[in-house]
């Protein structure tokens, strides 16, 4: 059985994705870095291989965020 497409994107709406595959890998993180950017107990995340992601629009407009005391949070769009 395979996984449904799922969609979606950016909050202003101008980057649109689908992804074609299951994640490989979910995760809750607990930090104090997850938990301040969520304003929750914890940060849902979910990892995906490069070629599962299928950009519909505005995958110029994407952009990312290293925290530069972080050794591995990265936030991208």
């Amino acid at each position: 059985m395979t996984a449904p497409n799922l969609e979606g994107g950016c909050l202003c709406g101008a980057v649109r994705y689908e992804l074609t595959q299951a994640p490989v890998w979910a995760h809750s993180c607990h930090c104090s870095r997850c938990r301040k950017a969520t304003g929750a107990a914890f940060a849902p995340n979910l990892f995906f291989e490069l070629d599962a992601i299928r950009y519909l629009q505005g995958e110029d407009q994407r952009g990312s965020f290293k925290v530069p005391e972080a050794e591995r949070r990265l936030r991208s769009l």
